[in-house]
């Protein structure tokens, strides 16, 4: 090989060396900081029941995992992490979730019914499956349909 191409091909190297290293250089790698998370749903609920937005697999510290209706997902800290790319990178791991915390918080979330709304705040430690809980609330359970009075059942008492 010629001096000429042999320089060539060297500076090419170094280009490539550059553009591979360059986001480390500058600080753009990604961060696995907390997210601070609101998880709404119903523990041991059927899907046919909640018609959820996902099913998960849920552990309180450690098995045996427990069925989660996800029904919604709010990400309450400021950055560029969706709730959408919470559970995608979620759903494919077992279990899904694994909640950590104060005893007596998990205590909230383990002997709730099927049919009480749960909303699970937390944040996420060593990635998006760890959830360290910091706030539990539980809903009264839902027994029925409850009946809606009509306008006029409202305005004239009947």
């Amino acid at each position: 090989m010629s001096a000429p191409r042999r320089a060539a091909l060297g500076r090419t190297l170094a280009v490539l060396a550059l553009v591979v290293t360059l986001p480390a250089l500058l600080g753009s790698v990604p961060q696995r900081e907390p997210v601070e998370v609101r998880i709404e749903g119903y523990i041991d609920a059927s899907e046919q029941q909640i018609n959820p937005w996902v099913m998960l697999d849920v552990w309180l510290v450690r098995a045996p995992g427990r069925k989660f209706a996800l029904t919604n997902l709010i990400v309450l800290s400021a950055g560029d992490v969706s709730s959408s790319d919470i559970v995608a990178a979620i759903q494919p791991l077992h279990p899904n979730l694994i909640l950590n915390g104060d005893q007596a918080l998990l205590d909230q979330i383990s002997t709730a019914l099927p049919n009480q709304y749960l909303q699970i705040t937390g944040y996420t430690a060593f990635g998006p499956q760890r959830i360290l809980v910091i706030r539990v609330e539980r809903s009264a359970p839902i027994t029925g349909p409850t009946p809606t009075p009509s306008w006029t059942q409202k305005l004239f008492g009947f």
